[in-house]
């Protein structure tokens, strides 16, 4: 069982880097959140990546941010014939961000993304694809050489990466769209999407699939078929995971009981509840709040 909070071993380093994995067997993933912040480029591939209530499909091109504690399942369909090739760049987003101070716009980008004000996760690089993997081929050489956990490697590696949200961005805004056309027939994953939607408004209520499914208006072994073809997992296991990421959201910023958070998020029973959340977190929900607040 891989724990939903995966923390970053960054051990005092500004950085962490993979670049350019390669992936020809299995690659189910996980429904995960780091401490820290995480850009994956995706170079060859396809998939899925849920993130923010919304399911996003992986092929080249595609840039991902996810700010810290972000949710976020990554599902690829792998064979030798049609590898998963991506480059992962994990950092603290605190020592980095202070190292962008004289770039105060992208510094600007930054703040807001790490604090969630801006739900945009993914982004389609399109032809831009050679500037960012130029990028990490510098970078990757930096870092072969042993220089790539120095601020100055690291800042122009993520300037740069922000420097390619920043074209995407601004592309959109020429176009006159945000490309969120979520409900669009073209679009592949609007049932995952739809299920997500669901689960957000009814997580804190007694799941039953059946409900579901007639809210929807399909069938439930349908809605259950769909959603695992569209994102990977089952809608167990995410419902699942919402409930123990605003558990763990209540644990760190209210003082409410454990029985009570349990029952805030759809888990009455205190046993249980304390049960799943270690499985899933890895220690139990008093020692997370004390590991939590030990670090403020």
């Amino acid at each position: 069982m891989n724990p939903l909070f995966e923390p970053m071993k960054l051990e005092g380093k500004p950085v962490m880097w993979h670049g350019r994995q390669r992936t020809e067997a299995d690659f189910s993933g996980y429904y995960h959140w780091h401490q820290c912040a995480e850009m994956l480029l995706v170079h060859e591939g396809r998939g899925s990546v849920v993130v923010g209530r919304h399911a996003h499909e992986i092929r080249r091109g595609m840039l991902f941010f996810f700010p810290p504690f972000q949710l976020h399942h990554v599902f690829a369909h792998v064979s030798p014939e049609c590898p998963y090739i991506r480059s992962v760049f994990h950092f603290d987003h605190e020592l980095m961000g202070d190292s962008l101070s004289g770039f105060p716009a992208r510094r600007g980008l930054l703040d807001s993304k790490c604090r969630g004000q801006r739900e945009e996760y993914a982004f389609d690089l399109g032809d831009r694809i050679g500037y960012a993997e130029e990028v990490c081929r510098i970078y990757g050489r930096a870092a072969a050489s042993g220089h790539g956990e120095t601020y100055e490697e690291a800042s122009l590696l993520l300037l740069q990466l922000l420097n390619a949200i920043v074209s995407v961005i601004g592309a959109r805004r020429e176009d006159g769209a945000a490309r969120t056309d979520a409900n669009g027939p073209q679009r592949p994953f609007r049932y995952a999407e739809s299920v997500m939607r669901w689960i957000e408004a009814h997580y804190a209520e007694e799941f039953r699939l059946d409900k579901l499914a007639d809210g929807l208006h399909l069938s439930k072994f349908y809605v259950s078929r769909i959603f695992r073809e569209e994102t990977g997992s089952s809608i167990t296991d995410y419902l699942t995971a919402r409930r123990i990421k605003q558990a763990c959201r209540l644990l760190q910023t209210t003082s409410l009981p454990v029985e009570r958070i349990g029952g805030e998020v759809g888990l009455p029973n205190p046993s249980y509840f304390v049960r799943l959340f270690k499985r899933h977190v890895g220690t139990t929900p008093l020692k997370y709040r004390y590991e939590v607040r030990a670090r403020l």
